[in-house]
């Protein structure tokens, strides 16, 4: 006889979903996305979760750092909706 399954809890809380902060091209503070970042075609125009509009960054070369890596303000808007949501955050840079 095998022994019983353990029960699992799902936190309602808890989401599965991901929003990655980006970091628009000549841009003082990161914008959400729900999109995966490799989704994202380099420089074209996605509707961020605060829905303006920002572009895709291009990717940095592999010897080099991201410039955006020292940029940690969050858009207002894309702060709230990430909130709303519960989803899960993760910083993104190219």
């Amino acid at each position: 006889m095998s022994a019983p399954r353990p029960k699992i809890v799902k936190h309602e809380s808890a989401s599965d979903e991901v929003a990655y902060w980006i970091c628009p091209p000549r841009s003082n503070y990161r914008h959400a996305t729900m999109q995966r970042p490799g989704a994202l075609i380099h420089g074209s125009s996605f509707e961020a979760l605060c829905g303006e509009t920002v572009k895709a960054p291009w990717p940095t070369p592999n010897d080099r750092q991201p410039q955006s890596k020292l940029v940690t303000d969050r858009c207002d808007g894309c702060s709230e909706a990430v909130k709303e949501r519960g989803a899960r955050s993760r910083t993104w840079d190219f």
